[in-house]
Parts: structure tokens; C-alpha cells; sequence
């Protein structure tokens, strides 16, 4: 799927390069996978002319689907950035800094819930109040889910870093 589209592209605009050529060619690849997922997830839905929701609950295959072309392509195009891409040691490195912040931000503040906001602190004790530590860590969890990656550097940054300001 790559390949193909990306020998498109460069047909179309040979003096496209670096990040422009990246970004056209991923949008002409989810362009065709999402333009062949609603062809093929119409004739689906024509062919199994459901008349119910109970109709389409009951059924054993899905009615939205790609076609199985495109299928084998996605899942080719799967495997490949799994094993070349999401395995990379360089993004295995950010992934486990980023589980580290993540990890480390949430132990402190639910050790210390004084460490958030007011209106987060109050939220962790009202939580915690109905539910226990389950509810504090609910709120702590809610707060961090809601940082950028940037904020969350940073944060970590200020807690853990005496040279850092606060």
C-alpha cells in the first residue's frame, strides 16, 4: 500500500520531498483505506439488508469491514510498522520514559494529592471520600490522563528536579 501510493505521489509531484511527500502519501493511504472501508462496508450492508438492530447484534460477521484486498493490505502494513517501527529502540527508549513519567507522576500525587491543583485536590477527596483510594486514584489518574506530554515533562521536571522552579 505504501509503495504503491508513494510511487503515485511521486509521479504526480516529482519535486515534492522530505516531510511534504510523507504527509501526502499518508494521506492518500488513509484516504484509500477509508474510502474502500465505506465501499465495501455499503455493499455489506446492502447484501445483509439488516431490518433491525437485534438483526445486526445477532450476526456472527462484522457489516463494516474492509475489502479483502485492502484487509490483507492493512494488516501487511500492520506487521511492518509493528516489527520496523513500534519495536524501535528509539521508540521502545520514549516509551519507557514515558511510562516512567507517567508512573512516577501518579505516585507522587496520589501519596500527596496537595501536590495538583485546588480544584483536582478537591475532586481526589471528594472521590476518595465516596470511594476509597479507588476514588483518589481515579482523580489522580483523570488529572494526569488530561496533561499534554509537554505538561507532563514538566511537571515531572518541577517534582523531581530541585534545580527545576516550581
Amino acid at each position: 500500500m505504501f509503495g504503491r501510493q508513494f510511487e503515485l505521489v511521486r509521479g504526480l509531484y516529482p519535486q515534492l520531498g522530505g516531510r511534504r511527500l510523507v504527509h501526502e502519501v499518508v494521506r492518500r493511504m488513509i484516504d484509500y483505506t477509508v474510502n474502500d472501508l465505506v465501499d465495501a462496508s455499503q455493499a455489506s450492508l446492502a447484501g445483509a439488508a439488516p431490518t433491525s438492530v437485534a438483526e445486526v447484534r445477532s450476526r456472527s460477521a462484522p457489516l463494516l469491514m474492509f475489502s479483502d484486498g485492502v484487509r490483507e493490505e492493512h494488516l501487511e502494513l500492520k506487521r511492518y510498522l509493528r516489527e520496523h517501527l513500534y519495536k524501535h529502540y528509539r521508540v521502545l527508549r520514549m516509551t519507557t520514559k514515558a511510562q516512567r513519567v507517567v508512573r512516577e507522576l501518579f505516585d507522587a500525587m496520589f501519596g500527596e494529592v496537595k501536590l495538583m491543583p485546588t480544584e483536582h485536590q478537591d475532586a481526589a477527596r471528594r472521590l476518595e471520600a465516596a470511594d476509597g483510594e479507588t476514588g483518589r486514584a481515579r482523580a489522580v489518574a483523570d488529572y494526569i490522563a488530561g496533561m499534554t506530554d509537554r505538561f507532563a515533562i514538566l511537571e515531572h521536571r518541577r517534582l523531581f528536579n530541585p534545580a527545576e522552579r516550581t
